[in-house]
């Protein structure tokens, strides 16, 4: 009887349960604490995917025409679309981890800069409308820049997708070993944003955020800068989805526009809405969740046991989502764990005061 290597699957596992928590760490601020819909959330993960894969092509290929190059017999690379120009960086991230190493963090702080200046930017026109009318926008541009980059061959190499971003771990020979070091890095990372998103919201900025969400009126004759409040909150959210993004590029060794459907903000909403709005506890939990209905409610989930069964159940999880959706708002509205009050010395003295 053969044995089932269950390794792949935990790995996917963990580095999508770490991605998906960072995505919805970043909606549950915008959302759950400023009150904000950022139907586009895809849109700012695309940027880091993109950016991770254009910039690990373009210096790989800039790499391919120096001496490294040369004593590892590879041709000099001239277009980043090719199949030989995907083997050729794979062989160089293989012989180079420092160089490697380099263009992951490099990436990373990239994606992060270019993603917090998208949102910055998008914050100022689509914070005009009201609460419905932003959503709307925020999910079009992401459409129309899905759309373009599917018809600019110059990002991404367009409909085809960039093929062979090689994983910064290339250079470890045993692909178990290599998942799992991945895997580690990404959660690290996501330990990271969780520790700095529960820093803003126990600060004063975080209790700004809640008045702006309560009542953007009141926030404002306090003295408060409701717009540059909501941009400022827009552009950490979307800096921590590009660097999602980013991981997910280098996880999945490849970039493509029909990566980056609609489906993956909704999938995240879920996320915040399930496990508890304006609380990253709760969200965390969420991620857990949603991240085990997508990875073993699939074809190839089946495929290991050796179930194949007569229909296709990609579709399942959408169905199971929807159904937990549907009983979390019939029974317990705020989500597994609900927001938690602010608690603040003044108020702890205060209550002692009247006690």
């Amino acid at each position: 009887m053969s044995t089932i290597n269950l390794w792949p699957l935990i790995i996917s596992f963990l580095v999508f349960y770490g991605i998906y928590f960072i995505l919805s760490l970043s909606l549950n601020l915008e959302y759950g604490y400023a009150g904000l819909p950022n139907f586009g959330k895809v849109f700012f993960y695309s940027v880091g995917a993109y950016t991770a894969g254009s910039l690990t092509a373009n210096v790989l290929r800039w790499a391919s025409h120096g001496p490294m190059a040369a004593a590892l017999g590879l041709q000099p690379v001239v277009d980043i679309c090719t199949g030989p120009a995907a083997v050729a960086r794979e062989r160089l991230a293989a012989e180079n981890p420092g160089l490697m190493a380099a263009i992951f963090v490099g990436a990373l702080l990239l994606a992060a800069v270019l993603g917090g200046a998208a949102g910055y930017f998008l914050s100022y026109p689509a914070l005009r409308v009201r609460e419905v009318y932003l959503a709307m926008v925020l999910l079009i541009v992401a459409e129309i820049s899905r759309s373009y980059v599917r018809a600019n061959d110059a990002i991404a190499c367009g409909a085809h997708g960039l093929v062979g971003i090689p994983n910064p771990l290339l250079w470890i020979d045993n692909p178990t070993v290599r998942g799992l070091s991945y895997a580690g890095i990404v959660l690290a990372i996501a330990g990271f944003m969780y520790f700095i998103a529960q820093r803003l919201v126990d600060s004063p900025f975080g209790r700004v955020l809640k008045a702006v969400r309560d009542d953007e009126l009141a926030a404002q004759v306090l003295g408060k800068r409701v717009a540059a409040v909501k941009g400022q909150v827009m552009a950490i959210g979307s800096a921590m989805a590009a660097v999602a993004g980013a991981l997910y590029a280098f996880h999945v060794q490849f970039v493509g526009a029909e990566d980056f459907i609609p489906v993956i903000t909704f999938n995240v909403l879920a996320m915040v809405i399930l496990g508890g709005a304006a609380n990253h506890k709760g969200v965390a939990l969420g991620a857990l969740v949603m991240t085990m209905v997508d990875r073993f409610s699939r074809t190839s989930f089946l495929a290991l046991f050796g179930i194949s069964p007569p229909f296709d159940i990609n579709f399942l999880r959408y169905v199971i989502l929807g159904a937990l959706l549907v009983i979390l708002i019939m029974f317990p509205p705020q989500g597994l764990l609900p927001e938690r009050p602010v608690r603040t010395p003044a108020l702890e003295v205060f209550r002692r005061g009247s006690a």
